[in-house]
């Protein structure tokens, strides 16, 4: 009976040296993680090829710091990641056609609008020409009128520059109807372009959270992403979360909760350290 609780009694210190390694001195950060790709969405504008350079990318931050190659891309792995077609990914690729939509209307503007302004500069030549040669026409009939009337060549030429009068103002009008014309299809064009900017700043906000990904420590889920570099900000944030970092409270963090203009280029800050640190005791 004592060999047998010998044997029994160094079982039990083996498990606890073991329990011991994994609860102490064992870290996220002492181990690799094998990981292949998964579910991969064909809607989504990027190659297979494409989105493993990105993942590999959004690994090294945390391995430079942790000075361990935590992330090992390995086909058949257990843990996947995966690129998952979403109504968020709809609504980016809305707004992205919106956008362009919009640099379109801004240019048709542009043309219009100088259109405009060289219609109403040539309006306001002829309709001032128009003024000077009529109040001169007035003043030489206003002079004959006092002498009586106007000797017979004077007076068809009076009559040839009353006509000319007439027909540069038809001139004048139809280029005053131009000027309206363009006026109106200038304003037109503005107030459409005002909708899709409406509809533009519905779609978007200041910050996203990070939902457009997340992950239960056996996979990695991507949703959605506004261009190659927010996406591979969005690996950077979800590999943070398999190291079991949480949320820090740093704007300017990656492990912040808020995607936005401060971290949106995936670059650990020292909040972000400090918390890579404490996790994987380094």
């Amino acid at each position: 009976m004592k060999i047998i609780r010998t044997i029994i009694l160094y079982a039990a210190l083996g498990l606890s040296i073991v329990v011991l390694w994994h609860t102490t001195l064992r870290s996220p950060c002492s181990k690799t993680i094998a990981y292949d790709i998964g579910e991969f969405d064909s809607r989504f504008n990027i190659s297979r090829e494409e989105f493993l350079v990105i993942v590999a990318d959004a690994e090294k931050p945390w391995e430079k710091k942790a000075g361990n190659d935590i992330f090992v891309y390995k086909p058949g792995a257990r843990f996947k990641i995966n690129i998952i077609w979403s109504q968020e990914q709809e609504r980016l690729y809305k707004g992205t056609n919106i956008e362009k939509n919009l640099d379109t209307q801004q240019s048709s503007i542009n043309s219009l609008q100088t259109r405009y302004q060289s219609a109403v500069s040539s309006y306001e030549k002829s309709k001032q020409n128009y003024e000077n040669k009529l109040a001169k026409y007035e003043q030489e009939v206003s002079y004959w009128n006092e002498r009586g009337g106007a000797p017979e060549p004077e007076f068809n030429q009076l009559q040839r520059d009353a006509e000319n009068l007439d027909k540069q103002a038809q001139t004048i009008n139809s280029q005053l109807e131009k000027v309206n014309t363009l006026a109106e299809q200038n304003n037109q064009k503005v107030e459409n372009y005002n909708d899709n900017v409406s509809e533009f700043n519905d779609l978007f906000v200041e910050g996203d959270e990070f939902d457009a990904g997340n992950t239960d420590g056996t996979e990695i889920n991507i949703y959605s992403y506004d261009g190659l570099q927010e996406l591979e900000t969005l690996l950077v944030h979800e590999f943070g979360h398999v190291l079991g970092i949480d949320h820090v409270d740093d704007p300017a963090s990656v492990m912040y909760y808020l995607l936005n203009e401060q971290n949106q280029d995936g670059i650990l800050q020292d909040a972000d350290i400090s918390a890579l640190a404490e996790t994987c005791r380094l």
